[in-house]
Protein backbone atom coordinates (compact mmCIF):
# COMPACT_ATOMS: atom_id res chain seq x y z
CA UNK A 1 0.00 0.00 0.00
CA UNK A 2 1.50 3.53 -1.23
CA UNK A 3 0.99 5.87 1.45
CA UNK A 4 -0.56 9.14 0.95
CA UNK A 5 1.42 12.51 0.53
CA UNK A 6 0.63 15.41 2.94
CA UNK A 7 -0.60 18.57 0.03
CA UNK A 8 -2.33 21.52 0.87
CA UNK A 9 -5.47 19.65 -0.78
CA UNK A 10 -5.81 17.49 2.26
CA UNK A 11 -5.79 20.10 5.15
CA UNK A 12 -8.05 22.59 3.23
CA UNK A 13 -11.04 21.51 4.96
CA UNK A 14 -13.23 22.73 8.63
CA UNK A 15 -14.26 20.27 11.54
CA UNK A 16 -15.47 21.54 14.51
CA UNK A 17 -17.50 20.46 17.49
CA UNK A 18 -19.75 23.38 19.17
CA UNK A 19 -20.81 22.26 22.39
CA UNK A 20 -23.62 24.75 23.81
CA UNK A 21 -26.52 24.84 26.25
CA UNK A 22 -30.43 24.06 24.99
CA UNK A 23 -31.73 26.52 23.09
CA UNK A 24 -28.48 28.98 22.50
CA UNK A 25 -28.96 27.85 18.46
CA UNK A 26 -26.92 25.05 17.84
CA UNK A 27 -29.14 24.08 15.24
CA UNK A 28 -30.09 27.39 14.13
CA UNK A 29 -26.13 27.47 13.11
CA UNK A 30 -26.99 26.01 10.12
CA UNK A 31 -28.34 29.10 8.72
CA UNK A 32 -24.16 30.94 9.21
CA UNK A 33 -22.57 27.89 6.71
CA UNK A 34 -25.41 29.44 4.21
CA UNK A 35 -24.45 33.15 4.50
CA UNK A 36 -26.94 34.36 6.94
CA UNK A 37 -26.13 36.41 10.00
CA UNK A 38 -28.23 37.09 13.35
CA UNK A 39 -29.10 41.00 13.42
CA UNK A 40 -31.50 42.74 15.46
CA UNK A 41 -33.99 42.38 12.79
CA UNK A 42 -33.92 38.42 12.46
CA UNK A 43 -32.07 36.31 10.73
CA UNK A 44 -30.25 38.12 7.19
CA UNK A 45 -28.56 37.32 4.02
CA UNK A 46 -25.26 38.79 4.29
CA UNK A 47 -23.21 36.44 2.06
CA UNK A 48 -24.63 34.41 -1.40
CA UNK A 49 -23.46 30.70 -1.83
CA UNK A 50 -24.34 27.46 -3.60
CA UNK A 51 -22.76 25.65 -1.17
CA UNK A 52 -25.16 22.76 0.00
CA UNK A 53 -25.37 21.23 3.65
CA UNK A 54 -26.26 17.23 4.66
CA UNK A 55 -27.86 17.58 7.78
CA UNK A 56 -27.83 14.44 9.68
CA UNK A 57 -30.58 15.05 12.68
CA UNK A 58 -31.34 12.70 15.88
CA UNK A 59 -32.80 15.52 16.98
CA UNK A 60 -36.97 16.27 17.00
CA UNK A 61 -36.79 17.78 13.76
CA UNK A 62 -35.78 21.31 11.82
CA UNK A 63 -38.35 23.64 12.75
CA UNK A 64 -35.63 26.58 13.45
CA UNK A 65 -34.50 26.43 9.53
CA UNK A 66 -37.90 25.10 7.90
CA UNK A 67 -37.46 27.69 5.50
CA UNK A 68 -34.40 26.66 4.19
CA UNK A 69 -35.34 23.03 3.41
CA UNK A 70 -38.13 23.80 2.08
CA UNK A 71 -36.21 26.15 -0.45
CA UNK A 72 -33.58 23.18 -0.93
CA UNK A 73 -30.68 24.22 0.74
CA UNK A 74 -30.54 22.18 3.41
CA UNK A 75 -31.17 18.39 2.81
CA UNK A 76 -29.98 15.58 5.02
CA UNK A 77 -32.01 12.67 6.94
CA UNK A 78 -33.52 11.82 10.10
CA UNK A 79 -31.06 9.62 12.26
CA UNK A 80 -33.77 7.32 14.62
CA UNK A 81 -31.13 4.72 15.84
CA UNK A 82 -27.49 4.26 15.89
CA UNK A 83 -27.83 1.80 12.58
CA UNK A 84 -28.90 5.06 10.78
CA UNK A 85 -26.03 7.02 12.02
CA UNK A 86 -23.78 4.18 10.89
CA UNK A 87 -25.36 3.71 7.20
CA UNK A 88 -25.31 7.33 6.91
CA UNK A 89 -21.26 7.40 7.39
CA UNK A 90 -21.29 5.31 4.51
CA UNK A 91 -23.36 7.06 1.95
CA UNK A 92 -21.49 9.76 2.23
CA UNK A 93 -18.69 7.89 1.30
CA UNK A 94 -20.60 7.59 -2.25
CA UNK A 95 -19.11 9.85 -5.44
CA UNK A 96 -22.84 11.16 -5.89
CA UNK A 97 -22.93 12.56 -2.49
CA UNK A 98 -19.71 14.05 -2.28
CA UNK A 99 -20.36 15.96 -5.19
CA UNK A 100 -23.92 17.06 -4.08
CA UNK A 101 -22.64 18.70 -0.98
CA UNK A 102 -19.94 20.73 0.86
CA UNK A 103 -21.01 20.06 4.15
CA UNK A 104 -21.96 17.78 6.48
CA UNK A 105 -24.08 18.92 9.83
CA UNK A 106 -24.46 16.31 12.56
CA UNK A 107 -27.00 17.30 15.51
CA UNK A 108 -26.38 16.10 17.81
CA UNK A 109 -24.09 13.87 19.32
CA UNK A 110 -26.13 14.19 22.59
CA UNK A 111 -28.49 12.41 20.93
CA UNK A 112 -26.61 10.39 18.54
CA UNK A 113 -24.75 8.45 21.93
CA UNK A 114 -28.46 8.03 23.64
CA UNK A 115 -29.00 6.06 20.70
CA UNK A 116 -25.94 3.77 20.97
CA UNK A 117 -26.73 3.17 24.74
CA UNK A 118 -30.14 2.02 23.51
CA UNK A 119 -28.39 -0.08 21.33
CA UNK A 120 -26.12 -1.24 23.62
CA UNK A 121 -28.80 -2.19 26.64
CA UNK A 122 -30.82 -4.35 23.88
CA UNK A 123 -27.98 -6.26 23.40
CA UNK A 124 -26.75 -6.48 26.50
CA UNK A 125 -29.61 -6.77 28.88
CA UNK A 126 -28.53 -8.47 31.92
CA UNK A 127 -26.42 -5.78 34.53
CA UNK A 128 -24.04 -8.08 35.14
CA UNK A 129 -22.98 -7.39 31.27
CA UNK A 130 -22.27 -3.95 32.39
CA UNK A 131 -18.91 -3.86 31.87
CA UNK A 132 -18.58 -5.55 28.09
CA UNK A 133 -22.30 -3.25 27.40
CA UNK A 134 -19.90 0.15 28.01
CA UNK A 135 -16.76 -1.07 26.38
CA UNK A 136 -18.24 -1.47 23.14
CA UNK A 137 -19.87 1.58 23.62
CA UNK A 138 -17.07 3.79 23.55
CA UNK A 139 -15.59 1.46 21.02
CA UNK A 140 -18.45 2.12 18.48
CA UNK A 141 -19.12 6.04 19.46
CA UNK A 142 -15.11 6.29 18.89
CA UNK A 143 -15.08 4.76 15.33
CA UNK A 144 -18.20 6.64 14.08
CA UNK A 145 -16.63 9.85 15.83
CA UNK A 146 -13.73 9.54 13.65
CA UNK A 147 -15.04 8.31 10.90
CA UNK A 148 -17.58 11.22 10.16
CA UNK A 149 -14.28 14.01 11.22
CA UNK A 150 -12.49 12.23 8.23
CA UNK A 151 -14.80 12.39 6.04
CA UNK A 152 -12.42 14.18 3.75
CA UNK A 153 -14.36 15.25 1.28
CA UNK A 154 -16.79 17.97 3.45
CA UNK A 155 -16.63 20.40 6.07
CA UNK A 156 -17.54 18.65 9.38
CA UNK A 157 -19.98 20.13 12.25
CA UNK A 158 -20.88 18.22 15.02
CA UNK A 159 -23.01 19.95 17.86
CA UNK A 160 -23.38 18.84 21.13
CA UNK A 161 -24.48 19.89 24.47
CA UNK A 162 -22.94 20.54 27.24
CA UNK A 163 -23.45 19.29 31.05
CA UNK A 164 -22.01 20.65 34.35
CA UNK A 165 -20.17 17.94 36.14
CA UNK A 166 -17.86 17.90 39.31
CA UNK A 167 -14.10 16.68 39.42
CA UNK A 168 -12.64 14.54 42.57
CA UNK A 169 -12.75 17.84 44.48
CA UNK A 170 -15.90 18.88 43.92
CA UNK A 171 -14.71 21.65 41.36
CA UNK A 172 -17.56 22.00 38.85
CA UNK A 173 -17.00 22.36 35.12
CA UNK A 174 -18.56 22.30 31.30
CA UNK A 175 -18.43 18.73 29.85
CA UNK A 176 -19.51 17.49 26.78
CA UNK A 177 -23.08 16.05 27.70
CA UNK A 178 -22.38 12.39 26.49
CA UNK A 179 -22.84 9.49 27.82
CA UNK A 180 -19.82 7.28 29.04
CA UNK A 181 -16.80 8.86 31.08
CA UNK A 182 -14.18 7.62 28.99
CA UNK A 183 -15.59 9.13 25.42
CA UNK A 184 -16.63 12.44 27.69
CA UNK A 185 -12.97 12.50 28.62
CA UNK A 186 -11.15 12.23 25.12
CA UNK A 187 -13.75 13.49 23.06
CA UNK A 188 -12.33 17.12 22.84
CA UNK A 189 -9.01 15.62 22.05
CA UNK A 190 -10.35 14.25 18.79
CA UNK A 191 -11.17 17.69 17.12
CA UNK A 192 -8.63 20.73 16.03
CA UNK A 193 -11.57 22.93 16.78
CA UNK A 194 -14.12 23.02 19.47
CA UNK A 195 -16.01 26.39 20.05
CA UNK A 196 -18.36 26.85 23.14
CA UNK A 197 -21.58 28.38 22.27
CA UNK A 198 -22.16 30.99 24.93
CA UNK A 199 -23.62 34.42 25.70
CA UNK A 200 -21.69 36.81 27.25
CA UNK A 201 -22.41 40.74 28.28
CA UNK A 202 -21.07 43.42 26.18
CA UNK A 203 -20.34 47.05 27.36
CA UNK A 204 -23.63 49.00 27.29
CA UNK A 205 -25.28 45.86 28.97
CA UNK A 206 -26.61 44.32 26.40
CA UNK A 207 -26.44 40.51 25.85
CA UNK A 208 -25.42 38.57 22.40
CA UNK A 209 -24.25 34.85 21.79
CA UNK A 210 -20.65 34.42 21.01
CA UNK A 211 -17.89 31.45 19.98
CA UNK A 212 -15.12 31.01 22.95
CA UNK A 213 -12.48 29.35 21.82
CA UNK A 214 -10.00 28.84 24.48
CA UNK A 215 -12.12 29.37 27.66
CA UNK A 216 -12.87 27.03 29.72
CA UNK A 217 -10.41 25.70 29.88
CA UNK A 218 -9.99 22.23 28.85
CA UNK A 219 -13.48 22.19 26.59
CA UNK A 220 -12.91 24.64 24.13
CA UNK A 221 -9.95 25.16 22.22
CA UNK A 222 -8.37 26.26 18.42
CA UNK A 223 -5.42 24.52 17.14
CA UNK A 224 -5.59 26.89 13.87
CA UNK A 225 -3.81 29.79 15.82
CA UNK A 226 -6.50 32.13 13.60
CA UNK A 227 -9.31 32.65 15.80
CA UNK A 228 -9.53 35.37 18.98
CA UNK A 229 -10.78 34.31 21.95
CA UNK A 230 -14.23 35.46 21.26
CA UNK A 231 -15.82 35.01 17.85
CA UNK A 232 -19.39 35.84 16.09
CA UNK A 233 -21.20 33.07 16.09
CA UNK A 234 -20.51 32.54 12.64
CA UNK A 235 -19.70 29.04 11.40
CA UNK A 236 -18.58 30.28 7.43
CA UNK A 237 -16.60 33.05 9.09
CA UNK A 238 -14.60 31.04 11.14
CA UNK A 239 -13.73 28.39 8.21
CA UNK A 240 -13.05 31.39 6.28
CA UNK A 241 -10.72 33.07 9.23
CA UNK A 242 -9.22 29.30 9.40
CA UNK A 243 -8.40 28.30 6.06
CA UNK A 244 -7.14 31.78 4.62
Amino acid sequence: MALRPITVDTAQRFCALVVGQAGLGKTSLLRTILGQEWTADGWRQVEETSEKVCTLSAEAGLLCVRDLVAAGKIEGYEIGSFADFREAQQMLLKPEMKQRYDWVFIDSLTEISSRCVEAMKAKYPSKSDSFPMWGEYNDLMTQMIKAFRDLSDYNVVFTCLESVDTDQDKRRFIAPAISGSALKERLVSYFDEVLHLTEMQTEDGAVCRVFRTRHPIGLAKDRSGRLADVEKPSLRSICKKIMA
